[in-house]
């Protein structure tokens, strides 16, 4: 459920010029070196510019793009990254009954919207992702991936092992066929939390687009600080926890 602070944030974009046009999506905010590619047709990416099924954003080493879908789903590609639109198509209720994406490389922040939980879907060339409304973070590598958990539930599917990420910080690694999830008190992330930059960028993103405490993920809370003040779970599970995956939808 989307929060009454972000039905007012997205409402003051609308009266302030941005409204969702013809296509499934909009790009409420760009920073330029952006564009869409639909075949061998590229075009530049400005704020108010609809995005539809099939075409693939793609941005530059100081570009990101923040995108508002009709089911009030957003997303945000952050630099050098790269994804494909594959299936949007709405149901009753201002929802969405299959909301698929590929995110082909580089970083990106999803906070669902007003879809069922088993309308969304999001591969990588290594792996598959379940959403249970969520907001995330998502780094797509060359052989691994990384997700950063900030609220609701993810299954990460590799091959056929899945895991599970249901605490707030919990960071998943998956690819080549292997699954895990850190929890945030374990020391094997501080080597890994640098793969996921949107947090501290994301000052510059409109509001709807934030999330708040992000930065707190990025460290275990030290005493004194002022991470020690967000409301952090109890770690998870242990690490190499995983279970088959036997769902052939997302694995």
């Amino acid at each position: 459920m989307i929060r009454l602070a972000t039905y007012i944030a997205i409402a003051s974009m609308i009266v302030s010029g941005v409204t969702l046009g013809a296509g499934e999506g909009t790009a409420v905010g760009v920073k330029p070196d952006a564009l869409s590619r639909l075949g061998s047709n590229d075009r530049l990416l400005v704020v108010g510019a609809d995005v539809s099924v099939g075409e693939t954003i793609v941005t530059g080493p100081t570009g990101n793009v923040q995108l508002l879908f009709d089911d009030a789903t957003r997303l945000v590609v952050g630099p050098r990254s790269s994804l494909q639109i594959e299936t949007y198509l709405l149901g009753g209720g201002g929802g969405a009954s299959k909301f698929a994406v590929n995110a082909l490389a580089g970083t990106f922040r999803f906070i669902s919207g007003n879809s069922p939980k088993s309308a969304y879907s999001i591969d990588t060339p290594t792996a598959s992702i379940a959403v249970r409304g969520t907001e995330f973070d998502l780094t797509v590598g060359g052989r691994q991936n990384f997700v950063l958990l900030f609220e609701g539930a993810l299954r990460l599917c590799s091959g056929t092992t899945c895991v599970d990420l249901t605490r707030r910080c919990d960071l998943g690694v998956i690819g080549g066929g292997a699954a895990d999830v850190l929890a945030w008190t374990n020391p094997e992330r501080d080597g890994l939390v640098a793969n996921f930059p949107l947090p501290n960028i994301q000052a510059s993103f409109g509001t709807p687009f934030r999330v708040s405490g992000a930065q707190a993920c990025l460290a275990a809370p030290q005493n004194g600080s002022s991470n020690s003040l967000v409301n952090l779970p109890p770690p998870g599970p242990p690490r190499n926890q995983t279970t088959p995956c036997n769902n052939p939808q997302i694995c």
